[in-house]
């Protein structure tokens, strides 16, 4: 990948990919960024104190991450069409998969977070 390289090459440069650039561990060209540069954390604008966060799935979810993007579709269509059941697959749970595959975070898959108590 050009950008990793070229941040790998120039010590001062910055560069910006998506995490579903480099998030395929089964991949061994998406995993050799690691050893070569740093994942900067940027600061949590929602969180309480001054707290930094990672690109990680479960900080976009929590909205602690600032920097993402959202996806849209636009369906043209003015009857229930192939483009219709294609998006309405897209909002259920077998078509969330497919984004959370691709390390984007699903937008409708219903998750919970519970706190919890361990003990020894």
């Amino acid at each position: 990948m050009a950008v990793v390289d070229y941040v790998a090459d120039n010590p001062r440069a910055v560069g910006f990919i998506g995490v579903s650039w480099v998030g395929d561990r089964s991949d061994p060209g998406d995993t050799t960024f690691s050893g070569k540069v740093n994942v900067a954390a940027v600061e949590c604008t929602s969180c309480l104190g001054k707290t930094y966060v990672r690109p990680f799935q479960a900080n976009i979810a929590w909205k602690r991450y600032p920097m993402v993007r959202s996806l849209y579709y636009i369906l043209k269509e003015n009857y229930s069409g192939v483009g219709n059941n294609f998006a309405n697959f897209l909002q259920y749970e077998r078509g969330q998969l497919i984004f959370r595959k691709a390390y984007l975070w699903p937008a409708r898959m219903m998750l919970d977070q519970r706190q919890v108590e361990m003990s020894k």
